[in-house]
């Protein structure tokens, strides 16, 4: 049920200013009153702030749908467990709440050419739903390290590792599942032109999934049920992202940076084959709740329109707003939930100075049938060193 922060053009800013990365000038004196110290940005940090402005560090940090997808994916796999406990059931209706305290970090690295970075990231979420046919609560430990390397200032690539740990509860029904995953991440961004550019990832994640059922009725007394299999999952995303200032359109209030964002993912499951064991007693060999394999595919269209940052490091407030429409195309698991349409407001708010940043940020995730509700708020920092 992960989902992250969308990061604006101005977090990423503050984000990316590591003290190794910067000189300062020497003070110069206007009418006799000392002016302060200026900056001098590398060519990492001016390169990386070319990418922040123009939208593209948003989908690159943020983990918003590769969590929208295994959250969607988990929610319906409960939901096949709780209809074989209760024949009569033929719907579910997501309702989640959703709290995400994401911390980031890049350190400028030595580059023979062009700029490297090591990006650190950890985050915890923690997830409850309100209690129609399902009544979850869940937690996510996350955590990524990657290599980043811009050859210009318009193109970056990096490689790195992610670690998951994750368990969900279902408080109807008593069933808990555990997945640990580990895996590997590709990036790729490009800036087009001053308007247009792309942000694309893939992902590859081995690991287990456990469910646990406690205390089933047998004819023998209460059992513990058990179910451990392999859940290799793949996944890609794309994102083409637009940019423009007001002060530069005649379409946009003056002060304001405006972020068109149209995007697709592909999320794919591989389930191995496993014996479920009944207290003492093997079952059926199983794989998933509807065969060995799963898809899930998502397209939106989405328009944020912030306060343009200022050319400074003194403290900004930088508020934003989002409005957008997603729309499912594939999902193997929709039987009793096919909301696949939904709308998306939001708004947040940045306080950034000298290279740290503090952030606030709610989403509404609202399917037209309402059969899908995601709220989802995220507070956290970055920090540079």
């Amino acid at each position: 049920m992960s989902k992250k922060i969308n990061l604006t053009g101005v977090t990423a800013i503050s984000l990316l200013i590591a003290q190794p990365a910067l000189a300062l000038t020497q003070p110069s004196h206007t009418h006799g009153a000392e002016q302060p110290q200026l900056p001098r940005l590398s060519q990492g940090a001016r390169s990386l702030i070319n990418l922040g402005d123009a939208g593209l560090l948003h989908p690159f940090f943020s983990n918003e749908k590769f969590g929208q997808a295994q959250s969607r994916m988990g929610a319906a796999r409960f939901a096949y467990g709780a209809k074989d406990g209760n024949p009569t059931l033929d719907d579910f209706r997501e309702d989640h709440d959703v709290l995400i305290t994401p911390l980031n970090v890049m350190i400028e690295l030595p580059a023979s050419s062009g700029a490297s970075f090591l990006r650190i990231n950890g985050e915890y979420t923690y997830g409850s739903s309100e209690p129609h046919a399902l009544d979850l609560e869940d937690e996510l430990y996350h955590g990524t390290i990657e290599f980043l390397h811009l050859p210009n200032e318009n193109i970056m690539w990096g490689v790195g590792l992610i670690t998951n740990n994750f368990e969900s509860e279902d408080q109807l029904s008593g069933t808990k599942v555990i997945r640990d995953s580990r895996g590997l991440r590709l990036d790729y961004l490009q800036k087009f032109n001053d308007h247009w550019g792309i942000a694309t990832r893939g992902l590859y994640l081995w690991g287990e999934t456990e469910n646990r059922v406690y205390d089933v009725p047998t004819p023998y007394g209460a059992a513990n049920l058990r179910q451990k299999q392999d859940d290799d999952r793949y996944y890609l995303q794309a994102d083409l992202v637009g940019s423009w200032l007001g002060d530069e359109t005649s379409w946009l209030p003056d002060g304001t940076l405006a972020h068109p964002r149209f995007g697709v993912l592909y999320h794919h499951s591989d389930l191995g084959r496993t014996t479920p064991r009944l207290g003492d007693i093997d079952l059926p060999e199983v794989t998933g709740v509807n065969g060995a394999n799963e898809d899930f595919g998502l397209a939106w269209a989405h328009f944020t329109l912030q306060r343009a940052p200022r050319q400074t490091f003194g403290l900004q407030w930088l508020p934003s707003a989002t409005i957008g429409i997603e729309q499912e195309y594939a999902n193997t698991l929709n039987e009793l939930n096919d909301e696949s349409t939904y709308a998306v407001i939001g708004a947040g708010l940045t306080a950034s100075m000298y290279g740290q940043g503090v952030f606030f940020d709610y989403k509404r995730y609202q399917g037209v049938d309402s059969d899908k509700i995601d709220d989802v708020f995220v507070t956290g920092v970055t920090l540079s060193f």
